[in-house]
């Protein structure tokens, strides 16, 4: 039996770092890790960004437990350097010559290199967990500072710093400069790319064309979020983007980036992890391809920790979308109602001296604890009453899941799109009027009153997010993309019947393009009917457009279609007026077709 081809999976991220974490983040490295147990699956872990800061970052993930072994890290040059490129030696760094060493110890070991008495270069070594980094530092040249960086011997990236704000930052690939950046006081300048042999004003076009040429085009891609979907439409490979945040602003306006992307993704799914999300993209947008949905798992409930005490948060302390200052505000309103019951707050972020400072304000240090960072929440929700998630928005909401897993009620605000999918009032939890911290102090004390029943709730809730769920889904959806054809067969004895059946996986872009040929046939064969129902298929696809709408009003008058012509003309009315008004004009049999029955 043939052994099974390697599938290469790619998550692409545009940096990794101490600065990017959160439950987003957390989701994807924990499907990176599943991914990473499926047979014959090689899972990359893809960011944009090419520096040593990244492999350093990639490494901690992986000494923390956080990232599976088995998963690589590449930057995007890396990824997409074609293994035959004969790259160009004129960018390599020159060292000087040197004819004695000094070493000095301390906290980072340093060695000094001389020509006679005069200092030339430095290395300072440092111990991390992607291997031993060395800085070089190049002393020879007066009008510029050169650092040159190396992991284990390996040159990653070297910087020229000009005393007139200049740099210039060169990428290193298998110790050959791949391309240089130059910038003016932070600004960037343009990009000289040894892969393309080009030089470019924009950086976003430089990546474009990079990935247009070089991206291995036999993997599978997910595209988390709408922050590097810019790049999936010149990717040939298998896409699928990941939605975690919302398409709305807090006011329910549909966002024209997010709409731009999500209607124009040339790929083969869109995931989202809630059904309350999919049904609102349905409603407000016209995704280009199938809307799945692939819901997060939680870890199982722990065994007994002791007994249940106090009431806890645990979240990023950023106040503008998670407004913990107004739980604490609605905890301090009934706190004396509930003695013995204090409030933890679990996590860091910009705003812990803000709420520090709210909370000796409010005279409750002794009952209102920032407990900083944990590393086990389910510890933290397997131990405490009920928990807070203050929220304007939220994708899904790992933490909700993980305290409901762990048999801790939540009390969040009724907001899209997690709380919603995840909260049932008066059984597992609350749901309370966004800013409304009088409800949260109702809620809170409601919960409490009960807690053993919402506790049980809660735990039956959490039941069908379990990981073996999870991982069948996604193999599920892995195994679908992979089996689909990507073109259709133009040998197929039926090409109208090949189309047809193309249609129904095939990106918005590829439709346009099957729907296309698909009337050129139809047309050639006088079949009226097939032609009318490609125009209704690519009115659907493009609502905006007028020229498919009026086809439809043709072919279905043609065809004596009367109720389904009149509709067409209502709709053509409604959304083109101008252009309605003058092809009645020209085209007065219309008229009558138009009057209401």
């Amino acid at each position: 039996m043939c052994p099974r081809p390697i599938t290469t999976i790619v998550c692409m991220m545009p940096r990794i770092g101490s600065s990017v974490g959160g439950g987003k983040v957390n989701a994807v490295l924990r499907r990176m890790n599943m991914l990473a147990d499926r047979d014959a699956t090689k899972v990359v872990l893809l960011s944009l960004d090419h520096d040593v800061a990244q492999k350093i970052a990639f490494a901690q993930l992986q000494r923390n437990g956080l990232l599976d072994d088995r998963i690589v890290h590449r930057s995007l040059h890396e990824f997409c350097l074609p293994p035959d490129l004969s790259l160009p030696e004129e960018l390599a760094p020159s060292l000087p010559d040197w004819d004695q060493q000094i070493a000095k110890g301390g906290r980072k070991q340093r060695l000094s290199y001389f020509a006679g008495d005069v200092p030339v270069m430095r290395d300072t070594f440092e111990t991390t967990a992607a291997g031993r980094l060395t800085t070089r530092q190049i002393l020879t040249d007066p009008a510029r500072e050169v650092r040159l960086k190396y992991l284990d011997g390996t040159l990653i990236e070297g910087v020229a710093r000009f005393g007139d704000g200049l740099t210039h930052k060169t990428v290193y690939v298998n110790d050959k400069a791949v391309c240089q950046t130059r910038s003016e006081h932070r600004a960037f300048r343009f990009v000289d790319s040894a892969i393309t042999g080009k030089r470019y004003h924009n950086h976003a076009l430089f990546q474009k064309e990079l990935v247009a040429r070089a991206f291995p085009p036999d993997c599978l891609l997910f595209v988390d979020g709408i922050t590097t979907v810019y790049l999936a439409q010149h990717i040939e490979a298998r896409k699928v983007l990941f939605l975690h945040a919302n398409h709305r602003d807090a006011q329910g306006t549909v966002l024209p980036r997010p709409r731009r992307m999500i209607e124009q993704f040339d790929g083969d799914a869109i995931v989202t992890a809630t059904q309350v999300h999919k049904a609102r993209l349905m409603a407000d947008l016209t995704p280009a391809c199938p809307v799945e949905v692939l819901p997060h798992y939680a870890d199982p409930p722990l065994r007994s920790v002791g007994e249940r005490a106090h009431i806890c948060t645990v979240s990023r302390l950023r106040l503008f979308d998670k407004p913990i200052h107004q739980c604490i505000e609605a905890f301090t309103r009934i706190m004396h109602l509930i003695p013995g019951c204090n409030y933890h707050i679990y996590g860091t972020g910009p705003d812990e001296a803000r709420l520090a400072q709210l909370i000796r304000h409010a005279n409750c240090q002794d009952r209102v604890i920032l407990k900083g960072h944990s590393p086990n929440p389910s510890q933290v929700f397997a131990s405490s009453l009920m928990s807070l998630a203050p929220t304007m928005t939220e994708g899904f909401g790992l933490a909700l899941l993980e305290s409901l897993t762990q048999g801790c009620p939540v009390i969040s605000y009724d907001v899209d799109y997690g709380p919603r999918e995840l909260v049932h009032p008066g059984q597992n939890g609350e749901l309370v009027v966004l800013g409304d911290i009088d409800a949260i102090a109702r809620a809170i004390l409601r919960v409490y009153r009960a807690q053993p029943a919402y506790s049980a709730a809660s735990t039956r809730s959490a039941a069908g997010y379990s990981f073996d769920a999870y991982q069948k889904r996604y193999h599920r959806l892995i195994e679908d993309i992979l089996s689909r054809k990507r073109f259709f067969d133009i040998a197929a004895p039926d090409l109208q019947a090949e189309i047809r059946t193309a249609l129904r996986t095939a990106p918005k872009t590829r439709k346009a393009q099957l729907l296309d040929v698909f009337i050129t046939l139809a047309t050639n064969r006088n079949d009226l009917a097939a032609t009318y129902w490609a125009f209704r298929q690519k009115h659907a696809l493009f609502p905006d457009h007028e020229r498919p709408l009026m086809r439809c009003i043709w072919l279905s008058h043609r065809l004596g279609q009367s109720e389904e012509c009149r509709q067409h003309l209502a709709t053509f009315a409604a959304r083109f007026p101008e252009s309605h008004a003058a092809f009645v004009r020209y085209n007065p049999v219309f008229a009558d077709i138009d009057r209401p029955a």
